[in-house]
C-alpha cells in the first residue's frame, strides 16, 4: 500500500525525517525479509520521495547499516524488559537467555537483520570494530553482567567472563537458528535444552542433571 506524501519536515527536522527512513525500512525487512528493501519501497512507506533520502544516507547499504543499528537498539531493550529488576544473577541470566530465544524465534526477519547471511557488510572507511564498538554492544553487555555476575565452578564471581559470555551467545544463537530451521522436530518442552547448554556453559561442575535450571544451585 502506498502512503500519501507526508508533509515537508520543518527546518531543523532533518532527524525526524531518518527516523522515519530507518523506521520504514525496519518495517519493510519485518514483512518483506531483505529481499523487500529498495530505495522506491523505503520511500513509498516513509511517504517521502526517493532523493530524500539521499539527504540522510549514501545508499541503500547506509540504510542497511542504520537499520542494523536500530534493530541492535530495540533488541537490548527487549532483553532488558524481559529481565526486569530480576537481582539474583542466575535467574537474571535464565530471563537473558530465554529473551534472547523468544525474540529470534518470533522475529525473525528482524533477527535475521543483525545475524543473518544477508546482513550488510561494515563501511569500508569503518575502524576495526571492538566488543565495545561492535555493532550490538549493548545487548551483549547486558549478557556479559549476567554472566560476570553468576559464580563460576571454582565460587569465584567473574572468572573468565568474556570467554564465557561469548560461548553462551555461540550457543543460543546455534539454538535460535536450528529452532528456526527445524520447528518440526521433538525440541524438549520449556526450553530444557537451552537450560542445560547454558547451565553447562557458566557452571559446568553443578551441571549433573538432565534438565538442570540455571537459576538453581
Amino acid at each position: 500500500m502506498i502512503s500519501a506524501p507526508r508533509p515537508r519536515n520543518p527546518k531543523g527536522k532533518g532527524e525526524r525525517l531518518r527516523h522515519d527512513i530507518i523506521t520504514a525500512a525496519t518495517a519493510l525487512i519485518g514483512e518483506h525479509g531483505q529481499a523487500g528493501l529498495t530505495l522506491r519501497a523505503i520511500a513509498r512507506t516513509a511517504g517521502v520521495t526517493a532523493p530524500a533520502i539521499y539527504d540522510h544516507f549514501d545508499d541503500l547499504d547506509d540504510v542497511r547499516r542504520a537499520v542494523v543499528d536500530h534493530t541492535f537498539v530495540e533488541f537490548a531493550a527487549f532483553l532488558a524488559r524481559r529481565a526486569g529488576d530480576r537481582t539474583e544473577p542466575a535467574d537474571r541470566l535464565d530471563a537473558l537467555c530465554r529473551a534472547y530465544v523468544e525474540y529470534g524465534i518470533t522475529q525473525p526477519q528482524q533477527y535475521a537483520v543483525m545475524f543473518g547471511a544477508g546482513a550488510v557488510p561494515p563501511s569500508p572507511t569503518a575502524a576495526p570494530k571492538s566488543v565495545e564498538t561492535m555493532p550490538g554492544a549493548g545487548a551483549f553487555e547486558l549478557l556479559l553482567e549476567a554472566v560476570r555476575a553468576c559464580p563460576d565452578s571454582s565460587g569465584q564471581h567473574g572468572g573468565q567472563s568474556l570467554h564465557t559470555a561469548m560461548a553462551v551467545w555461540v550457543a543460543l544463537h546455534g539454538y535460535v537458528g536450528l529452532r528456526v530451521a527445524a520447528p518440526d522436530f521433538p525440541w524438549p518442552a520449556g526450553d530444557a535444552l537451552l537450560e542445560t547448554l547454558v547451565q553447562r556453559l557458566v557452571c559446568p561442575d553443578h551441571a549433573t542433571s538432565p534438565h538442570p535450571r540455571i537459576n538453581k544451585p
